[in-house]
């Protein structure tokens, strides 16, 4: 799918709240919001989200808010009645009220454990690890477009294509491995391994069919998808 302008198009693509964990991760973020709608889903995140992402970001780091304006990031409603959300921890169950009002289909965050299952599939919403959610949806296009991007940027010191793709492995080992081919070097390796939970939810996510049986879920792809 190639790069989208219109509007009514972009009505059409998925839509995928990013958590504030998320927001405040610059090269993560910049994956999902440059390579989202060539990939078919658009990333966006509410104003609860952040409220929280600005408390967390270094004290030089562009606001989100101006994150926002460069790349035409929507910012979604506020959602209504949190509280019901009670498998869910604390402010992340406005974050799940917040993308539920947007017509969300995914949450990519760090902490997928803090949200529970009976109230992502209540609203057909299903959360994802960033690693496992570009892994799956980001095209090789995509990828490629936010790494030539990156390094136009990266001056001091310079960095090639392939030196910004082996990096990626340190934070996304299972993005690298989806794109290993692209080029001819080895992954540099990271200090933390993956979080226990990864997924969470009913929504498959490659096909984004609800799974009857979300235990038949592995590493977010349903039985068909495997």
């Amino acid at each position: 799918m190639n790069s989208v302008t219109t509007s009514s198009v972009i009505s059409e693509l998925t839509r995928v709240l990013l958590d504030a964990n998320i927001i405040a991760k610059p090269v993560t973020r910049t994956l999902l919001v440059v390579g989202g709608v060539p990939s078919g889903f658009r990333a966006f995140w509410s104003r609860a989200a952040e409220r929280e992402a600005q408390v967390h970001m270094r004290p030089r780091a562009l606001p989100p808010s101006s994150v926002r304006e460069r790349f035409d990031v929507l910012l979604g409603p506020t959602g209504t009645g949190a509280e019901r959300f009670g498998g869910t921890k604390g402010a992340d169950r406005q974050i799940l009220a917040d993308a539920a009002a947007a017509g969300g289909r995914f949450l990519v965050t760090e902490d997928v454990d803090d949200y529970g299952l009976d109230d992502l599939a209540s609203v057909g919403i299903s959360a994802a690890n960033p690693d496992l959610f570009l892994a799956a949806r980001l095209t090789r296009d995509a990828y490629s477009t936010v790494i030539d991007l990156f390094v136009e940027r990266q001056l001091n010191p310079p960095t090639t294509p392939a030196q910004f793709h082996a990096a990626i492995a340190k934070n996304h080992p299972r993005l690298f491995a989806a794109h290993a081919d692209l080029y001819e070097v080895e992954p540099e390796h990271g200090i933390h391994g993956e979080p226990e939970v990864i997924f969470r939810g009913a929504r498959c996510l490659r096909c984004e069919q609800i799974i009857a049986d979300p235990a038949t879920i592995v590493d977010g792809l349903g039985p068909e998808c495997r």
